[in-house]
């Protein structure tokens, strides 16, 4: 009798500890940090400065988090804006909206001598939720889908069909704790990536494959950790690579920004 309460006891820390383990890794996915190289200087780089890149950051980010996919798209020419919003404890209409609003100044700032003559373009790239900020921003912008001075974009470990790990940390009502905006990632149907209309425009997708060990047995396929490269998947794509990086290190690995800048160069990830 002792010996069966010593195992029930024996579970229950178990379990606890697991599920404690589950929520720390999940606190380090968002707020942790990488590192990059030193940043490349493109061969075109008189005519990418004609064009802008703008760049929107995922959950639990700021702009700074894109410091190293900025720099080395910056030093390829490009003319750089870096949306900064916030989204934890945010509710996601306040979250679309104030995201809407920092795209629109950097459209705005963009130099309005270069934004008219041949060439000029303006891009955007959006890793992770931020790749959802930029499918709202243009569903509802079809004066800038339909411009000559459109340019290309690219989503980068974007849930564009859902995360299974906010639907697993929605259940254990860690997900809601932190605002609306990441309680709307899951992969119900009512969810944001459900919720938004199929782009209008061509696109190129960028997804990982190296998961987090802790968090790979939530996922049936090949993921990033956080994001199914299933999900990040959508018909109409012009392009797709995957690259063995995890989630919180694809905005700054400089292979990604590589091939970001491949892409925007001739709408391949990979030079042909």
């Amino acid at each position: 009798m002792r010996d069966t309460i010593v195992k029930a006891k024996q579970k229950t820390i178990a379990l606890r500890t697991s599920k404690t383990s589950l929520v720390v890794v999940f606190i380090a996915v968002l707020f942790g940090c990488s590192r990059s190289e030193v940043p490349i200087k493109d061969s075109n780089y008189a005519l990418h400065q004609k064009q802008q890149v703008i760049i929107v950051h995922g959950l639990a980010r700021s702009a700074a988090s894109m410091e190293e996919m900025s720099e080395r798209v910056a030093h390829s020419g490009y003319q750089v804006c870096v949306v900064d919003y916030p989204t934890l404890g945010q509710a996601i209409d306040k979250t679309l909206h104030e995201s809407s609003a920092q795209i629109d100044q950097c459209i705005h700032k963009f130099n309005r001598e270069l934004s008219q003559v041949d060439g000029s373009k303006v891009h955007f790239v959006g890793h992770s939720l931020g790749g959802l900020v930029i499918r709202h921003y243009l569903a509802q912008k079809n004066s800038i889908t339909h411009s000559p001075h459109f340019g290309e974009v690219v989503f980068v470990g974007t849930p564009n069909k859902g995360s299974d790990v906010a639907d697993f940390f929605s259940s254990l009502w860690l997900l809601p704790l932190a605002g609306g905006t990441a309680a709307s990632l899951t992969t119900h149907s009512e969810s944001l990536p459900n919720s938004l209309p199929d782009p209008n425009y061509a696109f190129g997708v960028i997804a990982g494959t190296d998961s987090y060990p802790i968090l790979k047995y939530m996922f049936d396929n090949s993921n990033d950790g956080l994001v199914s490269v299933e999900s990040t998947q959508l018909a109409g794509m012009q392009d797709f690579v995957a690259v063995n990086i995890t989630h919180d290190s694809l905005r700054s690995d400089p292979q990604v920004t590589d091939l970001i800048v491949n892409y925007l160069n001739q709408r391949r990830f990979v030079s042909q």
